[in-house]
């Protein structure tokens, strides 16, 4: 490891330092505000984070589950292109089984208790709350419709369970007729049968693992067996009538429904990405048809664009008493799509919810029409009428090329995006709510494909998986020798870096890699080029530099290598964090010239800090701007790099309701100057699932 000396700085202070303060006579900036995600701005409409389960009411009524949605929206409604309302009260996860009859809406979910007993003398005390499981119920317009014996506040809740919190306990599957009301019980291989009026047990029976349900037009169930293996079918009274439905060979059965002639759909999240459609009148089922296009958004010659076709996790598909079909995908990582088809198969609408705790990046060659997510990419008119200056041109994690993707294994370390050229190739540079990760994707067409990872230490999944190969301790820097986008022994190199709590972490614009210890100093992996497979190439053994001062916490790095200019973030003996919040980026940024000759200390800014109250969770450097946005209100605060001095702030627009979510994540801004002089800076919007994009004129250029 290779020490860099940095002369005098280390023993410099903030004495005689240039400050920068938002003064009370900062002109007001000229921006407008759009977004991109969702096809809704927000305020009462917008689409949820997920579609994990749907079910197509004869009017043409979708509802629509999610196991969580930011703005409160775990179940939708939505018919003919719009939202038209949202179950109550429904913001304690679930969603994962939703179902509907003439009377009644059914959401399966877990709620915690809200007096929680304590615990008794002798016993342990609870690491995790305990909750109720089982499934609410709602009348058909929404409200909540109560029964005796009803748990809940609301007293519309069967709970079949006290336990502690376990979301392996929320029923995976609901079915409802006027008559009977099928639960499935997934984690104890049951299946329940209920009164839909009374709400009390009619029978169980046994079912290997059920999840998604659905009941034909004679009153018989089917459903989806061992965790998404087979579809068998069963009498209402548990006789077992099909063992399983033949499906196409690597099937995966996700979601279940039926077309308007009774034909069971069988929504296929496997390789093939279709729905299968079953003649069942007579048995055993005959498959007759398979609707998209095989393979779905990850078919050739394009993998990952999109079109109304090319399903990516279908979710749920059914008709209604028109002949309309409708089918609700999960892409993969997460995200809600939406399409509704005439008789004739003619696309009738889409309506999209992709963005949740993820922040957008334009590629600067594209002067900031093409926009990258972690996951997505879009084309942008930053020009054009907010929502409707935007499209979704692909997907671009292909879970059935490369299964070892970390954004499937680690959605939340794999979410914010900062696209970079390197060896005139382009790639996606992702880091997360936490700084354990950074994930480098070499961009190949439409996909971006596994290419680098430096992972503070060995990496393992809630449900045991790990990277084949990976050393046993340490921190490791992996790089895709062969080519094929797995994560594979032998590709593997041990290296240092940051111990303990770390929160900076990023690519520079010539491919170095950045990371600082709060309180151990800096370390550079150097770019040595891209490999016979164009993935970068880094010197494992990387450049350490001493903390400089003032800080006492040193908290992001952002280098810009075609100035050599370094600006640090973090907290100084005179500007603590005083009420403890965590993983922020600091009370001040510092501006260090020739950073590699010497390091001479320019100026310093005091960003905002109120405890508990107004506090910058990120910054995003670009042109001459620096921009800092506050973790609770989403106010971006705009700096001149050159000489500190705050040049005013810029909030959600109207065209987004003038509202905002909490800033999530550690990475959630992102800014680009473009040719005209202004500038696009994106920023994450978890609350109703988009990216803010603000289209700001150069502050720094008189106004006409």
């Amino acid at each position: 490891m290779k020490i860099i000396p940095l002369l005098a700085l280390w023993v410099m202070t903030c004495a005689g330092l240039a400050r920068a303060e938002n003064p009370p006579d900062a002109r007001a900036l000229r921006y407008t505000t759009a977004w991109v995600g969702n096809t809704f701005g927000g305020g009462p409409k917008w689409v949820q984070n997920d579609a994990e389960s749907m079910q197509v009411l004869p009017d043409g009524t979708l509802v629509v589950g999610s196991f969580w949605d930011e703005g409160g929206r775990e179940v939708g409604l939505y018919r003919n292109g719009d939202i038209i309302g949202q179950l109550p009260d429904t913001h304690m996860r679930g969603g994962l089984a939703i179902a509907a009859n003439a009377h009644y809406v059914f959401y399966a979910h877990t709620c915690a208790l809200e007096n929680q007993p304590e615990a008794k003398a002798g016993e342990a005390l609870r690491e995790k709350p305990l909750c109720e499981f089982g499934v609410s119920r709602y009348t058909r317009d929404g409200k909540h419709a109560p029964f005796a014996n009803g748990k809940t506040r609301f007293k519309n809740m069967l709970s079949f369970r006290e336990a502690p919190d376990n979301h392996g306990l929320i029923p995976r599957g609901l079915a409802a007729s006027e008559k009977l009301l099928f639960v499935a019980d997934t984690a104890f291989d049951t299946i329940r049968v209920v009164n839909p009026e009374t709400m009390a047990s009619v029978r169980e029976f046994s079912a290997p693992r059920p999840g998604r349900l659905a009941i034909d037009g004679d009153g018989n169930l089917w459903v989806i067996c061992e965790g998404r293996k087979r579809v068998a079918s069963y009498a209402a009274d548990g006789r077992l009538r099909v063992h399983a439905v033949p499906l196409p060979p690597d099937s995966e059965p996700s979601g279940l429904g039926f077309d308007h002639k009774g034909r069971l759909l069988v929504c296929d999240n496997g390789p093939r990405e279709q729905i299968h459609v079953f003649e069942i009148q007579h048995m055993p089922p005959r498959l007759v048809e398979s609707l998209g296009e095989k393979g779905g958004m990850f078919a050739g010659p394009e993998p990952g664009k999109s079109g109304p076709w090319r399903f990516a996790g279908p979710t749920g598909a059914g008709c209604d008493a028109a002949g309309n079909l409708y089918v609700s995908c999960n892409v993969p990582r997460r995200g809600a799509v939406l399409r509704a088809f005439s008789p004739r198969r003619e696309l009738l609408w889409e309506l999209l919810g992709l963005e949740f705790v993820d922040v957008a990046d334009a590629d600067p060659a594209s002067d900031g029409h093409d926009v990258f997510t972690a996951d997505d990419r879009y084309r942008l008119d930053p020009t054009g009428q907010p929502g409707k200056n935007w499209r979704w041109e692909a997907h671009t994690l292909d879970p059935h090329r490369y299964p070892h993707d970390l954004r499937l294994k680690f959605p939340g370390l794999q979410c914010a995006t900062s696209v970079r050229t390197l060896g005139g190739k382009r790639f996606l540079c992702l880091r997360g709510m936490w700084q354990g990760i950074l994930g480098i994707y070499r961009i190949e067409g439409n996909l971006a494909v596994p290419s680098v990872v430096l992972s503070s230490g060995p990496i393992k999944t809630d449900d045991g998986w790990s990277p084949p190969g990976q050393p046993s301790a340490g921190r490791w820097l992996w790089r895709d020798a062969d080519g094929d986008g797995q994560m594979e022994p032998g590709e593997y190199t041990s290296t240092t870096g940051p111990d303990g709590e770390y929160w900076a972490s990023n690519v520079d614009l010539a491919g170095d890699i950045w990371q600082a210890g709060r309180e151990s100093g800096i370390w550079r992996w150097r770019f040595q080029g891209l490999d016979e497979h164009h993935n970068p190439r880094y010197n494992t053994e990387p450049e350490h530099s001493p903390m400089p001062g003032p800080f006492t916490d040193l908290l992001r790095t952002e280098y810009v290598p075609e100035t050599d200019t370094m600006y640090l973030s973090g907290q100084t003996r005179d500007r603590p964090i005083s009420n403890g919040e965590w993983g922020t980026a600091g009370t001040v940024i510092v501006r260090y010239d020739h950073w590699s000759k010497g390091a001479k200390l320019r100026h310093r800014i005091d960003l905002p800090y109120v405890g508990d109250k107004q506090f910058i969770v990120s910054i995003a450097y670009a042109g001459d701007l620096a921009f800092a946005v506050d973790c609770k209100s989403a106010e971006v605060f705009v700096y001149a790099l050159g000489d500190g001095a705050a040049l005013g702030s810029m909030k959600p627009g109207r065209e987004v309701h003038n509202e905002s979510g909490w800033i999530d994540f550690r990475d959630g801004i992102r800014a680009l100057k473009r040719k005209d002089g202004s500038y696009l800076v994106f920023v994450e919007e978890d609350y109703k699932c988009k990216s803010i994009v603000y289209h700001l004129e150069d502050p720094l250029k008189p106004a006409r």
